[in-house]
């Protein structure tokens, strides 16, 4: 290692919450997935010692879905990958042993997700020739372990001194991909249709003006400090008198300085707020309204009342976001994310098709699908309604077009559950719902309003939550480590057979359009599931 600095060269943007997982020689693993059954599990990883966040796609030019971006590892050493591993790990006393001991192993092996690790504003198939994950051999390591008691997480440091790509080749640029349009059931019925353009999607985190008695806020000076040797806080305190911890600095306030935004489970769990509230909007996503034993596969949670008295509503996504400012329906992340895609593309629309009656019909079609044409707005930035939108033929959008079978009772449209529902957004994280619904309404204005509700991956959202680092935890109002360990605890759905972990948090976000048109040739094209 003489002659270079560990960490040097450059380093990638990258996120990476979930598991991964670590074979160590002579350390017995705990690892429970098929995959890498008894390696030794992690929680979430990055590699080198300062590595950028990443680049928010969408906001100098048009954002393209449609690639996979490599592995984020180094290329060759000396170099560092630093890993979180959850302290009731049943490996965790022997690699705590190794670091004690300063042992230099030969070799270690890694593997991480290839999904996990694309840029996070990607979608669409993996390539076939991309395997499942990357693994890698690390040479002359040594094990660092930085501790904090209270932590949920114990920091694992791998310096190494060389590194061997095993089954994938680094890949400098993003990479096309190809995706195939969804396949709609056509929905050709008797009567007409109706059609609107989203002006409004954001996440429902708005119940009563007095649900918070206190709002979350975002770390302090003290937070930055408090793991620090006394004698280092000191000069920098000093240092930094007039200008304060900016958010370049701010997460670095592990333990030894690691970063908590992207391993935020090594720091003890600051506490999150959540909202006091009874009625919620959403829906009943497992069929238990919480008055007995929850249900197979279903975590226990509050369950909520919806405004229209219905029982049983699952939304434990606003019970970790309704307390968050700038997570609120005038918060900055739902204001800028909608004005980015007001201002931009592609426009989301939904149709309500063979409808006979508009208050009472008992067979509809509801139809997400996307048209790269923007909203008109006027001077105000109000979007205009009765605008005319091409719909889109580019596999980037044609592959999430959806179709829902529904109802119309007592003036409300209801839709049956479907597999997956994914709205695109110009800047920001896109929504992939898992078991969608909708709930709309006809609003006397002549556009549409309701809720769009469903299971989202909790890992996912949480990028969303802390996608830039401090610069988010400031803006927005929030601690990483706390939202994690929130995300985390409210996660009630999609439990995975195999580890008992529940991978989806129930949410319901709120829609809002205004009227539209589409080409005639277009509409029966696409009534018809082309």
């Amino acid at each position: 290692m003489a002659g270079s600095t560990l960490g040097s060269g450059p380093a990638a943007a990258q996120f990476y919450i979930g598991p991964s997982y670590l074979l160590v020689p002579g350390a017995t693993g705990d690892a429970k997935e098929p995959s890498h059954r008894d390696w030794i599990r992690a929680e979430a990883r990055y590699w080198t010692e300062r590595p950028k966040l990443p680049e928010i796609r969408g906001i100098t030019a048009l954002k393209n879905d449609l690639l996979f971006s490599g592995s984020t590892a180094p290329t060759q050493g000396p170099n560092v990958l630093t890993l979180s591993i959850d302290k009731r790990s049943p490996s965790l006393p022997a690699l705590m042993a190794r670091c004690r001991s300063g042992e230099r192993l030969a070799e270690v092996r890694y593997a991480e997700a290839a999904e996990i690790a694309r840029h996070p504003q990607e979608h669409g198939p993996k390539p076939a020739d991309v395997p499942d994950f990357y693994e890698y051999v690390l040479s002359g390591v040594t094990l660092d372990c930085p501790t904090v008691v209270d932590a949920p997480e114990q920091a694992l440091r791998l310096k190494f001194e060389a590194i061997r790509w095993v089954n994938h080749r680094p890949q400098p640029e993003p990479r096309a991909i190809a995706a195939r349009p969804a396949i709609l059931q056509p929905a050709s019925l008797s009567g007409y249709r109706r059609t609107f353009v989203i002006s409004w999607f954001a996440a429902v985190t708005d119940a009563a003006p007095d649900q918070c008695p206190r709002m979350n806020s975002k770390p302090s000076p003290a937070d930055y400090f408090a793991l620090m040797p006394e004698d280092k806080a000191a000069r920098l305190r000093k240092e930094l008198a007039d200008k304060g911890v900016g958010p370049e600095r701010m997460p670095y306030r592990g333990p030894e300085e690691l970063d908590v935004n992207l391993l935020p489970g090594i720091v003890a769990d600051p506490g999150h707020q959540a909202p006091h509230a009874d009625i919620v909007k959403g829906f009943d996503l497992d069929g238990d309204d919480g008055r007995g034993p929850p249900s197979a596969g279903v975590r226990a949670h509050k369950n909520f009342i919806s405004p229209d008295g219905r029982r049983g509503i699952d939304n434990q996504l606003f019970t970790v976001e309704g307390c968050v400012e700038g997570l609120r329906r005038k918060g900055f992340l739902p204001m800028i994310f909608n004005e980015g895609r007001a201002a931009g593309q592609p426009s989301a629309l939904v149709e309500i098709s063979g409808i006979d009656d508009e208050r009472n019909d008992d067979d509809v079609r509801v139809t997400l699908f996307y048209s790269e044409d923007g909203l008109r707005r006027s001077p105000a930035k109000v979007v205009l309604p009765d605008y005319t939108f091409r719909v889109s033929a580019s596999p980037e959008f044609t592959q999430d077009f959806v179709r829902l079978r529904g109802r119309i009772v007592d003036g409300v449209i209801e839709t049956d559950p479907g597999d997956t529902l994914h709205v695109h957004e110009v800047t920001g994280i896109e929504t992939t719902f898992v078991k969608p619904r909708m709930r709309l309404e006809f609003t006397p204005e002549g556009g549409i309003k309701g809720v769009i509700g469903g299971y989202l991956d909790w890992r996912k959202r949480l990028v969303f939550q802390i996608y830039r680092g401090s610069d988010y935890e400031n803006t927005v109002g929030l601690q990483a480590p706390a939202i994690y360990n929130a995300m985390k605890r409210a996660a009630d759905g999609l439990r995975d057979p195999v580890t008992g972990e529940f991978n989806g948090i129930s949410a319901a976000f709120d829609i809002e359009g205004v009227p539209a048109f589409v080409p005639p040739d277009r509409a029966s094209r696409l009534a018809a599931g082309r």
